[in-house]
């Protein structure tokens, strides 16, 4: 069975939880993973600093511009698209910062020994999904990038088409940003700061993603575990016969051989259903973590696609950077809430496999222990592991139909 896998899966091999690592690494640069810092006092001084040139000021920006702009519908409907999603953002770093210990708990248990067991034995199964989330990772980003170097350009056509000086970013500034050098400190600033922001939002969402994909990975190798247990069961004959050579020779008493062949395969089968349990566990714990902010996160985005479009619908000349960012923007939205409720539908469909794989392993042949632990296994998985965020709503594509339906009702209306 691994090398049928191995002949499917032909990719580079990486480290364990890599995706997850490099997430992290991220988060840690912005200011919000104090793991293993030396100076904790300073770190939290640079976590101020960042949190306000990254997320106060444009915020603030963007609330006093709609305020100074009510009731002129254009206006207010790009500001508070983009305000929205700053908002989003604000809330995600917060909540990370609040729930440190125990997204750190979670990080620690896929370290842990029952989750690195067979690592080398499963190292394509184990590529494979590390792939997935780098893959994910990097689509998510090159939509994004894309979008921030279309806004970027704005500036720029704005300058070569001889109008006013138009920023990348409409907001309110206490100061004349159209007289030189103010505009290009702005402008510098609202890139660097939506660059930023950018890849730090990213990491959040696919460090929540990455947690779903190595439950996929585990559940895989749950599954892998319990089938294989059909190759072994075929060679007891063999063995108890050269158990029984054995014992001839050395005047062993021959009836205990049999028992200690098959008190392997239990042992092996206690093994699968402590993982299992810890799989569950795992999940559960993803849920009661992100599923709040996850909730918030698709919500925000139905409103946020709708707006989005709303304002593309407003542009008269299509062929403009300001058209091509607002295209992208919305496509970076609909991928976001994509990466969730695809990774939640992939949970549901690897844990219903494993009541599947113990099918497939010769049970028949087993001493009842065998039989009943395997039977534990069996009834667990009969109720499939499904993430609910916010006590509401699951994460399946078809939920993810159901939220660009939604958008679309209210792009409609508006």
């Amino acid at each position: 069975m691994t090398n049928h896998l191995e002949k499917q899966i032909k990719l580079k091999k990486i480290n364990s939880n890599k995706h997850l690592q490099n997430n992290l690494s991220i988060i840690y640069y912005i200011g919000l993973w104090p793991d293993r810092v030396k100076y904790k006092y300073l770190y939290n001084l640079y976590t101020i600093c960042s949190l306000i040139f990254l997320v106060g000021i444009i915020i603030v920006s963007e609330i006093i511009y709609i305020i100074i702009n009510w009731g002129k519908i254009e206006i207010m409907m790009t500001g508070l698209t983009i305000l929205m999603t700053n908002s989003t953002y604000a809330a995600k770093v917060i909540y990370i910062i609040c729930r440190y210990e125990r997204i750190k708990n979670l990080v620690d248990i896929t370290n842990s020994e029952i989750f690195n067991r067979d690592n080398d034995k499963y190292k394509h199964i184990i590529s494979y999904y590390n792939w997935q989330g780098i893959f994910h990772h990097i689509a998510y980003q090159g939509f994004a990038s894309i979008c921030i170097f279309s806004y970027s350009c704005i500036p720029l056509q704005s300058a070569f088409s001889g109008k006013s000086k138009q920023l990348p970013i409409a907001g309110w500034y206490p100061y004349n940003v159209t007289s030189t050098p103010i505009f290009e400190i702005a402008c510098l600033h609202q890139v660097l700061v939506i660059l930023i922001n950018c890849i730090n939002n990213i990491a959040i969402d696919t460090l929540i993603t990455g947690f779903i994909i190595i439950t996929c990975c585990q559940l895989t190798i749950l599954s892998y575990n319990i089938s294989s247990i059909h190759y072994t069961v075929e060679s007891v004959e063999s063995s108890i016969l050269i158990e029984k050579c054995i014992a001839r020779n050395n005047n062993i008493n021959i009836e205990k051989s049999p028992s200690k062949i098959y008190n392997k395969f239990y042992e092996n089968l206690k093994h699968c259903v402590k993982h299992s349990i810890i799989i569950f566990d795992f999940t559960k714990q993803i849920q009661d973590i992100f599923g709040i902010i996850i909730f918030f996160q698709l919500f925000v985005n139905c409103i946020i696609v709708c707006l989005a479009a709303f304002n593309l619908s407003q542009i008269k000349n299509y062929i403009t950077p300001e058209f091509f960012g607002s295209l992208l923007y919305i496509c970076c939205m609909i991928y976001q809430i994509f990466i969730y409720c695809w990774h939640g539908n992939e949970l549901y469909l690897h844990s219903m496999k494993i009541c599947l794989s113990a099918y497939k392993n010769n049970w028949w042949n087993n001493n009842k222990n065998f039989n009943y632990a395997l039977l534990i296994i069996m009834i667990r998985t009969q109720i499939p592991l499904i993430i609910i965020v916010g006590k509401v709503m699951e994460l399946s594509l078809q939920n993810f139909l159901l939220i660009l339906r939604t958008s679309y009702s209210i792009f409609t209306l508006l």
